[in-house]
């Protein structure tokens, strides 16, 4: 659940901005370790170290995002990976803070009040309250003026700028939010693994976060979750039956990214949609046309007289009786001329 979460962040940035980054892992890890540091080296309360975590993805996705926004494409890509090496080798390299590569153990979720998030089953339950709590806060924010701002920007970036936003800005607003969000995966991650190393952040995972958001869907929020829930399912399943597991993994990201571009969430919508068009639904049969009492009831008439020419008046003025309306749905409400042919032989056998 809390990779659904990092990988929600990599799919707002880059399904709603246009903006592919392979920095949300050193994200990811960088909240850990800070809530590691306090919490098992200084031995401060927990909540210290959540917001002292949080506050720390926030503001390196901050940095990240004014160093790295005003590229795009590939070079944006590389610029965020070389952004997250440079997080991987400081958390390996340094011995005062991280432990170097044995990193930090014995980092244990606490208990508040009743709740003992030790217990798995109690925090699954707090994990998915966490997780649909972010989902929902990221659908009002892309619905948001910010949010519709920040995907104009992702359609046409120069059209914006004309326009009068400042697309530096957003970019680099979105790119801090979503460092904020990595940040609550990273401490829910921590906490569920008990430990961090400069394993849990390094090019394998970064590129494992990526094939989980193009797996379930890099342009669906619920994609985030779906992709991490199978790629959990085929880690743990190909691990039991062969050593060479991430060639499973590779291949299934292969085979949905050449056939399916829009991942599991995509595929799943265009089988109901053929489930639709094949299924003949039953229709109600067309009601056939009525004359006088339909016309009577649509027109409020209360009282009709007819003269020699064929007029009718009521209340609401002259009607010519050569015209009807049909309340069937085969002919939509339109006007029926009656005594009328359309078929141009029978007009001139007539006259």
């Amino acid at each position: 659940m809390f990779l659904g979460i990092v990988a929600l962040s990599l799919v707002f940035l880059a399904g709603y901005g246009g903006l592919v980054s392979l920095a949300q892992i050193a994200l990811f890890g960088s909240a850990g370790y800070t809530l590691a540091i306090l919490t098992v080296t200084y031995n401060l309360p927990w909540f210290v170290g959540v917001g002292a975590a949080l506050l720390v993805s926030t503001l390196l996705a901050a940095i990240f995002a004014l160093v790295s926004v005003r590229t795009q494409g590939i070079y944006f890509l590389m610029i965020t990976l070389a952004l997250a090496m440079l997080v991987f080798y400081f958390a390996e390299q340094d011995r005062f803070l991280t432990n170097g590569h044995t990193g930090i153990n014995g980092i244990r979720p606490p208990t508040v009040g009743a709740l003992v998030m030790s217990d798995p089953t109690t925090f699954y339950y707090i994990t998915l309250l966490v997780a649909v709590l972010v989902y929902l806060g990221m659908r009002y924010i892309i619905g948001s003026p910010f949010g519709l701002a920040f995907q104009g920007i992702r359609d046409n970036a120069q059209r914006m700028r004309s326009l009068g936003f400042n697309v530096s800005a957003h970019r680099v607003a979105a790119f801090t939010l979503a460092g904020l969000i990595a940040g609550i995966g990273g401490v829910l991650g921590v906490w569920y693994n008990g430990a961090i190393s400069p394993g849990s952040i390094d090019l394998t995972r970064t590129i494992d976060l990526l094939i989980i958001a193009v797996l379930g869907g890099l342009v669906y929020f619920e994609g985030a979750f779906v992709g991490a829930v199978f790629f959990t399912l085929i880690t743990n399943f190909a691990s039991s039956f062969t050593d060479r597991f991430n060639t499973v993994i590779g291949l299934a990201f292969l085979l949905v990214a050449l056939f399916f571009p829009d991942g599991l969430i995509g595929l799943s919508r265009r089988a109901f949609q053929l489930v639709v068009w094949i299924v003949p639904w039953r229709r109600r049969p067309a009601v056939a046309s009525t004359s006088v009492p339909v016309e009577a009831a649509l027109r409020g008439r209360t009282q009709v007289a007819s003269d020699s020419r064929g007029v009718t008046h009521d209340e609401s003025g002259p009607h010519d009786e050569s015209v009807g309306y049909s309340s069937s749905p085969i002919y939509g409400g339109s006007p029926i001329y009656r005594g009328v042919s359309v078929n141009p032989e029978e007009e001139e056998n007539q006259q």
